[in-house]
């Protein structure tokens, strides 16, 4: 179901405003540079929010993927630079496979927490946010709380994991050549897009994507109408736990390391980017391209702010503004819906 017009059109019209007053009042914010590094910045967040969409329009939520980064990132990390995966693969295979590894990470997760929802009836919120532990705590036993990456300079085999890294960081943090843009265009951005793009499709142009909407629209109705619920609800679990991977991997290519601390408070920007994408709480309404217009408001946001000198918490108080309004305009759109409703059967009944 797609979200009311006011809903649809009211945050892309925002999101250009911003982007216009920032660029009049803010010195650098409309260079070609800050541009990309804005896209570059967002990727990571608009992956991990188009797995949020899928989970919220079926009315669920996954408190775990900021945790999952950080598992899937050791993991992805671990397997980059492990001597004997480099002996067998070379610096190339070992980044696939890392990148392999990473997403079938995340996507496992996923598959915990989607069996947990669809078959035991356990509370979406409650079953993420004991995954979200758990998979935090399970990163730092892996890496004992040290960072994986870059190998120390006795490390015999240095060359080799350095240049696995680097292999990794021509995805994670690599720009293509592209005229006009001196610093070229960031690949992580592309694979958003990318990503964005397919899981649109799905959603629009899929049985299963109507599915996710009739879950989330009318569990009962669905269930009575045919739709397998439990599936449709542990693949939307899967799909948020594998951009989760996606964007451990993009991150650690990024940064050329994966730390057990990394991706911490990742969910609620996911999440907040969701709502302010038109992602309804309740349930029935969402995007792909709403997850991306989500996310890139916050992006424009962070940076605007950034480039001002504004200190890091008024950031965060003005973007828990951003999202109490946004949730505030779910809630009011909802009643709304409501009473067009009640007013429309009033009409059928008194005709």
């Amino acid at each position: 179901m797609r979200a009311p017009r006011l809903a649809r059109f009211g945050v892309p019209l925002v999101l250009a405003g911003l982007v216009v007053v920032s660029g009049i009042l803010i010195p650098g914010f409309m260079s070609r540079s800050n541009l990309t590094t804005i896209l570059l910045h967002v990727s990571i967040n608009g992956i991990i929010t188009l797995g949020a969409v899928y989970v919220i329009i079926t009315a669920g939520i996954d408190l775990s993927v900021g945790s999952i980064v950080g598992f899937a990132g050791v993991l992805t990390a671990a397997t980059l630079t492990s001597g004997a995966v480099l002996h067998l693969l070379g610096p190339v295979g070992a980044a696939v496979l890392a990148g392999v590894v990473g997403v079938a990470a995340g996507a496992a997760v996923g598959l915990l927490n989607g069996g947990v929802v669809a078959w035991l009836g356990v509370a979406p919120f409650i079953v993420t946010l004991a995954t979200m532990t758990a998979a935090r705590g399970a990163a730092r036993l892996v890496t004992g709380g040290i960072p994986v990456g870059y190998p120390d300079p006795s490390d015999p085999m240095q060359a080799q994991k350095i240049a696995a890294l680097n292999a990794l960081h021509t995805v994670g943090g690599g720009r293509l050549p592209m005229p006009g843009l001196p610093t070229g265009f960031p690949v992580p951005a592309l694979v958003m897009l990318a990503i964005v793009a397919l899981g649109g499709f799905v959603l629009v142009r899929t049985r299963f994507g109507r599915h996710v909407y009739a879950v989330g629209g009318n569990e009962e109705a669905s269930r009575l109408s045919g739709v397998a619920v439990g599936r449709v609800k542990l693949a939307t679990y899967v799909i948020s736990g594998a951009c989760a991977g996606v964007a451990a991997v993009l991150l650690v290519g990024q940064l050329r390391s994966g730390g057990p601390d990394a991706g911490m408070l990742y969910e609620l920007n996911a999440i907040a980017a969701a709502v302010i994408g038109g992602t309804s709480l309740f349930g029935g309404i969402g995007t792909a391209w709403g997850a991306l217009t989500g996310a890139l408001l916050i992006g424009v946001l962070n940076n605007g702010l950034d480039l001002l000198g504004v200190p890091s918490f008024w950031q965060e108080i003005a973007k828990g503004v951003i999202i109490l309004l946004a949730v505030l305009f779910d809630v009011w759109m909802k009643k709304a819906d409501a009473r067009r409703r009640a007013q429309a059967g009033r009409a059928a009944a008194g005709g």
